[in-house]
């Protein structure tokens, strides 16, 4: 079965492909267990897709709530998925909730990145006030 024909794992039905063609501009939501593929311009929330593919030429700004992610053109917003790809002609500007993570190399991101379920925590905001006060005073270090 290719990626535009995938069988919903919680029944036995079909799901078909959504697709936004370039040259498409189109605001709104939308809700599929199945794949959508983005070569225009969205804007607007995708919810409960298996897997959202943002082509070279396509642009998404909003939310995105889906399994997997591959950006090779443009988004900006919000996402929570299980596996984010940023491919080599990718950006992503927001926010990012993830459990699996991959940037090629010259993809680009820029914003939060939140690995779910992490154990691991910073203790930056521990030493801020003290790291701030020697920026402010750099005088400080030398006495």
């Amino acid at each position: 079965m290719g990626i535009f024909n995938r069988t919903n794992k919680n029944s036995k039905e079909t799901i078909g492909a959504t697709i936004i063609a370039n040259g498409t501009y189109m605001i709104g939501g939308i809700n599929t267990y199945g794949t959508v593929h983005i070569d225009g311009k969205f804007e607007g929330v995708i919810l409960d897709a298996d897997i959202i593919y943002i082509g070279k030429l396509g642009e998404v700004i909003g939310d995105i709530k889906a399994n997997n992610l591959v950006v090779s053109g443009l988004f900006d917003g919000k996402v929570d998925c299980n596996e984010v790809h940023i491919c080599s002609t990718g950006k992503i500007i927001g926010e990012i909730k993830y459990n699996e993570l991959y940037i090629d190399t010259n993809g680009k991101f820029e914003g939060k990145g939140i690995k779910k379920n992490s154990t691991l925590s910073s203790n930056y905001h521990r030493i801020e006030n003290k790291i701030d006060n020697i920026i402010k005073n750099p005088s400080i270090l030398s006495k």
